[in-house]
Order: structure tokens, then C-alpha cells, then sequence
């Protein structure tokens, strides 16, 4: 009987060893701000994006901080800037509805980084491409696949001109895998 209890015992020891061990992994993985979650649910799923990706984009792009400005003033959680707004709101028949100061309201700023995102994956049907359009911007990807030096086929991208766009794409892809985890979405 005294076997079968240790036996017991350390079964049990081990579950709760590997409870924690889980426990720990989890806290290591980026958890979404809760106070964006809604808004990224909300507009993820009006341009058909995957919420782990805009979390993505806006770990890198802002650490979360709806009040970020960069020194190329693009400004709030999905870093944009004001001439890539205007563009979204044509795109979306909503001219001159928004100024660059209303980037700073993450429901603003979360929508119009949603569909720019949405755009840009339309468009390009890469992810990584897209990712390079958010970042270096579409002309310049647009540019890069004519390229052969580039891109091989014209629409995926197997490199870039651009040191920080390239880690750009590296974190951000870095950061969506660990949201997958995270939310327990499929890719």
C-alpha cells in the first residue's frame, strides 16, 4: 500500500511541477492589453484580419502606447502617419473625416491601422510584402518586387533594401506566433 501512495505522490508532484512550468511559459508570452482587446476583436474581424496579427503590428510598432509618435510622425498604437490616413479614408470614401490627432484614440487608430493592414494583404497577397508596405510603405514595395535583386517572382519579397524593414518583418512575425499562442487562434 505505502509503494502505491508514493507512486501517488509523485505523480502528483509531477503534475504540479508541470502546472507551473505552464504557468511560467504563459507569463513569458506578450498578453494583449486588455483595454485594446476590443477594439482589435472589433476591427480584426471587419477587415477579415487575424487578431494576433494587429497585435503584432501594434507590439512593434507602438509597445502599446496609444500616445507614440515617432520621428517620421506617425503617430498612436499602429503607427500612422498622416498622408497614410488620408489615403485609408479615400480608400474607404471618407475624406478629411479624421484629422492626425484623432490617431491617438486607439479606436480610431486601430480602425484605420485594420484597414490599411486589409489594403495592404489585398493587395500584395503576401503577408511579409504587406508587412514590408506597412513599414517602408507601398511605393517602395511596389518597387522591391520589380527587383529581381528582391524578389524572385514579383510578389513575395526575399529581402529588402532596408535593414529595419527587414527586422520589421522579423518582429512582427515573431510577435504574431507568440499571439497565436497567447489568443489560441490557427493560423
Amino acid at each position: 500500500m505505502t509503494r502505491h501512495y508514493k507512486a501517488l505522490g509523485i505523480w502528483m508532484v509531477i503534475i504540479a511541477l508541470v502546472a507551473v512550468a505552464a504557468v511560467l511559459i504563459r507569463s513569458f508570452l506578450p498578453t494583449p492589453p486588455l483595454e485594446y482587446h476590443q477594439e482589435v476583436e472589433k476591427y480584426a474581424e471587419q477587415f477579415d484580419l487575424e487578431p494576433a496579427l494587429v497585435f503584432a503590428v501594434i507590439k512593434t510598432e507602438s509597445d502599446f502606447d496609444p500616445e507614440a509618435r515617432s520621428h517620421k510622425d506617425a503617430y498612436g498604437l499602429m503607427q500612422i502617419t498622416e498622408s497614410t490616413l488620408n489615403w485609408a479614408m479615400f480608400r474607404e470614401g471618407k475624406n478629411a473625416a479624421h484629422t492626425v490627432e484623432d490617431l491617438y484614440d486607439p479606436a480610431v487608430n486601430v480602425k484605420y491601422g485594420c484597414l490599411i493592414l486589409s489594403l495592404l494583404l489585398e493587395e500584395f497577397q503576401d503577408t511579409d510584402t504587406a508587412l514590408a508596405a506597412y513599414n517602408a510603405g507601398r511605393g517602395n514595395a511596389l518597387k522591391w518586387l520589380k527587383d529581381s535583386r528582391y524578389s524572385d517572382d514579383g510578389i513575395h519579397l526575399k529581402d529588402t533594401p532596408y535593414d529595419e524593414t527587414d527586422g520589421y518583418i522579423k518582429k512582427v512575425n515573431k510577435y504574431y506566433q507568440k499571439y497565436l499562442k497567447t489568443l489560441g487562434e490557427n493560423p
